[in-house]
């Protein structure tokens, strides 16, 4: 049993010796360092210093009388309440440790929506990049679920903040319409090219802030890519296609 006990204490981070000294201090009130080293067979120089890991960690207490220092173990209840408010903070420090972590170590975050809610989400997400924003965009895939006073609204937000927007628009039988909206509500600060109708499409592709949204209009959904990386390949293969109109 007290073997199995030991190998507990282990499990839960302390080492074999730490594991001893405390399990045989269980089975006394309190005790000196020279009793400590002669129950557990251990050097006292030994004993000192995995009593101090122990008394570091919550496990032992000092327990002074007269001029001699006594050890004492901290109740195993005690331990376990410790060990879970410690665990507890670690949980709640989680999240932002693994952001930290994910921007460390460059992977991409996957993010995935579906329904028109969701989707007008990413495009809230949008208009608070600042800085450069690039699109490719199929206006007769953006009516089949959206009206035209919805994509009023998403222009005029555009023109509203401090990003500008390199726009690639299929030429489409909406192109007109798209046109004229973004004319009312203003181009300062966005740049637009046509791309010919024979660029089929059902996605809004949008790169912004690292991201990469890509929009399947057809069904509301939508999958967001958060990676330098990747953002960088496709903002290359926009300026390609730019180029070439």
């Amino acid at each position: 049993m007290e073997t199995q006990f030991i190998k507990t204490l282990q499990e839960i981070g302390l080492s074999e010796d730490e594991s001893i000294i405390y399990s045989c201090l269980l089975k006394f009130p309190k005790m000196t360092i020279s009793e400590i080293a002669r129950a557990t067979n251990k050097k006292r120089t030994t004993c000192y210093q995995y009593i101090d890991l122990l008394l570091s960690k919550d496990f032992v207490v000092r327990v002074p009388v007269g001029k001699r220092m006594f050890y004492s173990a901290v109740s195993p209840q005690k331990v376990l309440a410790t060990t879970k408010k410690r665990y507890s903070a670690f949980e709640s420090a989680v999240e932002e440790m693994s952001k930290q972590y994910e921007e460390s170590t460059h992977k991409p975050k996957l993010m995935f929506y579906e329904g028109k809610r969701e989707i007008k989400n990413i495009y809230d997400d949008l208009f608070k990049t600042i800085g450069d924003v690039y699109s490719i965009f199929p206006p007769s895939a953006f009516f089949e679920n959206f009206t035209e006073n919805e994509y009023n609204e998403f222009d005029s937000s555009i023109s509203q903040y401090a990003l500008k927007s390199r726009d690639l628009i299929v030429g489409d039988k909406y192109f007109k319409q798209v046109e004229q909206i973004r004319q009312k509500n203003g181009i300062q600060n966005k740049i637009t090219k046509k791309l010919p109708e024979s660029f089929k499409s059902n996605v809004d592709m949008l790169i912004y802030n690292n991201k990469v949204a890509l929009i399947s209009l057809r069904d509301l959904s939508a999958l967001v890519i958060e990676s330098k990386d990747i953002a960088d390949l496709f903002k290359n293969i926009h300026n390609t296609i730019w180029k070439s109109f």
